[in-house]
């Protein structure tokens, strides 16, 4: 999906990560447990079919300069919406956004928005072939623990209710759908 992210940037490209043409070696979005599952833990991951990744490069140069990954979950039905609850079931499927992370030196231009607009696509793609009720994650705590949370906020995002996991927030498909579909 080719993205803008201000008028005088490159063009941007998602494209599904491939080991051999992303070059994940300069990747620093300022969190080195993130840096560390990008350049370590990512390939490992993909082939045990634990996550399916994308990554945002510019023009011809393949370094990464944003990613996130994709994966199936389940959560307790006694936790969002309460339609979720009258489900009747234990738990409910969602996609779940297990990383989401941007080059340092891009932050704040914008790819953030591109990458997590191109994930909800997808997912709507994905529960349109399999179900899902929502899309998932986990607000990464850290120093910059507020701003991120506004962020995904202002895309839709609410708290799930997970006493045990409070940064966790979800959308659901029905308002991604309504919002991009």
């Amino acid at each position: 999906m080719p993205a803008e992210t201000g008028a005088d940037a490159p063009a941007l490209t998602i494209a599904k990560f491939d080991k051999a043409l992303h070059d994940r070696s300069a990747f620093s979005c300022g969190f080195g447990p993130i840096d560390n599952f990008l350049k370590s833990s990512l390939s490992d991951q993909i082939k045990a079919g634990m996550v399916a990744a994308w990554v945002a490069t510019a023009d011809d140069d393949p370094a990464v300069l944003g990613f996130y990954t994709l994966g199936a979950m389940a959560v307790r039905s006694d936790f969002g919406p309460k339609k979720w609850q009258r489900a009747g079931v234990p738990d409910i499927p969602v996609i779940y956004i297990r990383a989401v992370a941007v080059r340092k030196d891009m932050q704040g231009k914008g790819l953030g928005t591109a990458l997590i607009v191109d994930a909800m696509q997808r997912c709507l793609g994905i529960a349109d072939q399999m179900g899902a009720a929502a899309v998932v994650l986990d607000v990464l705590k850290d120093d910059h623990f507020d701003r991120r949370w506004r962020f995904y906020e202002e895309l839709g995002f609410r708290p799930l209710g997970d006493s045990e996991n409070p940064e966790r927030v979800f959308i659901s498909m029905a308002n991604v759908r309504a919002t991009l579909g």
